[in-house]
C-alpha cells in the first residue's frame, strides 16, 4: 500500500476535485484519427513544486522533477512539519510510459498504451497476483474518453466493479459522468461551470495508480483532452430502483496569469452533513 503521507496529500486533489479471464473487456478498433502521445506532450509549463493547504488540517507540498524531452521524472511528497517525504518515479520504455512506481509502497502503476492512448492502466500489488484494472475506450472522432470499465482481479480472474460512461458538450467538456455497479446502483457526477482555458500538465490531478476518489474526473486520459478545469460539479446517488440524491457539491476557483495555474480554492459541500464541509487551497510554483 502506498504511505499514508503520499495518499492524504494526493486526496487533498480528489477532496478538491476528491468478469472472467476468459471473457475479458471489449477493445476499441483501431483509429485512423491522430493520437496525443502522452509521454512525450506535456500541456503547459513545468511545474517546479505545489504547496497544498487543508483547512482544518494539515499543510504538504509536492516538488516535480522532469525529464530533458518534458515527460516527467517523478515527484515527491513532503510534510513540512516532519519533513516525512514519499517519491513517486516514472519508468519509460522506448519512449513510452511503462510503470510508476511509489517509494515504501508494495503496488505499483502499470501504463498499456494502443495508438498512443492508454488502453489500461493497473494498480498491481508486488507480491500477491491481485490488483485492479481500468480499460479505457475513446470517442474516434475526438479521442475524449467514452468509457472506463473497471476490474478488481486476483488468482481467479477478474470482477468488474464498475462502469464508467461519459457524456460530453458540444465543446468536448464532460456534462456529466456516470458510474454504475453491476447491482445497478450508481454514481452521477454533474457539471454546471467551467473555468477560462490555461495550461496544465494531466498528472499535476491525476494518480498514478488510480487511487483518488474522484478518479472518473482526475485521470490522465480526461486531463489530456480538456483545456481548463470544471468550477462547478455535484455528486449524485441512486441506488437502483431508488430515487437520486445529491450527495456533494464542489466550487472551485482557478487563478491563471500568462496562461499559467498560479493559485486554486477548492470547496467541497455536504448538504446533509455540513460539518463535513472542507476547503483545500493549492499554490503553484514554476
Amino acid at each position: 500500500m502506498k504511505t499514508r503521507l503520499l495518499l492524504t496529500a494526493l486526496a487533498a486533489l480528489s477532496l478538491a476535485a476528491c468478469s472472467k479471464k476468459n471473457d475479458p473487456p471489449p477493445q476499441e478498433p483501431d483509429s485512423p484519427q491522430p493520437v496525443p502521445v502522452l509521454t512525450k506532450v506535456v500541456k503547459g509549463h513545468l511545474l517546479k513544486s505545489c504547496d497544498i493547504a487543508l483547512v482544518p488540517g494539515a499543510n504538504f507540498r509536492i516538488e516535480y522533477t522532469w525529464n530533458t524531452d518534458n515527460s516527467l521524472k517523478k515527484y515527491k511528497s513532503i510534510n513540512p512539519a516532519t519533513q516525512q517525504s514519499a517519491d513517486v518515479d516514472f519508468h519509460y520504455e522506448n519512449g513510452m510510459l511503462a510503470r510508476i512506481t511509489t517509494q515504501n509502497s508494495l503496488s505499483e502503476g502499470v501504463y498499456v498504451f494502443k495508438n498512443g492512448k492508454i488502453d489500461r492502466i493497473s494498480s498491481r500489488h508486488l507480491i500477491n497476483p491481485t490488483g485492479r484494472n481500468y480499460y479505457f475506450t475513446y470517442n474516434a472522432a475526438d479521442n475524449t474518453p467514452a468509457r472506463i470499465r473497471y476490474y478488481n482481479f486476483n488468482e481467479a480472474g477478474e470482477q468488474l466493479v464498475t462502469e464508467v460512461n461519459y457524456t460530453y458538450d458540444a465543446q468536448k467538456r464532460p456534462v456529466e459522468i456516470t458510474s454504475t455497479q453491476p447491482n445497478g446502483n450508481k454514481r452521477i457526477i454533474r457539471f454546471q461551470e467551467w473555468s477560462a482555458p490555461f495550461l496544465f500538465s494531466p498528472w499535476i490531478f491525476s494518480e498514478s495508480e488510480m487511487d483518488l476518489e474522484n478518479y472518473e474526473l482526475y485521470n490522465v486520459p480526461l486531463m489530456f483532452v480538456l483545456d481548463r478545469m470544471p468550477a462547478k460539479f455535484s455528486e449524485h446517488q441512486q441506488a437502483a430502483g431508488a430515487a437520486e440524491t445529491m450527495t456533494r457539491r464542489w466550487e472551485i476557483s482557478y487563478t491563471v496569469q500568462q496562461e499559467k495555474l498560479t493559485f486554486r480554492r477548492a470547496k467541497v459541500f455536504y448538504p446533509n452533513n455540513p460539518q463535513l464541509d472542507r476547503t483545500v487551497e493549492h499554490t503553484f510554483h514554476y
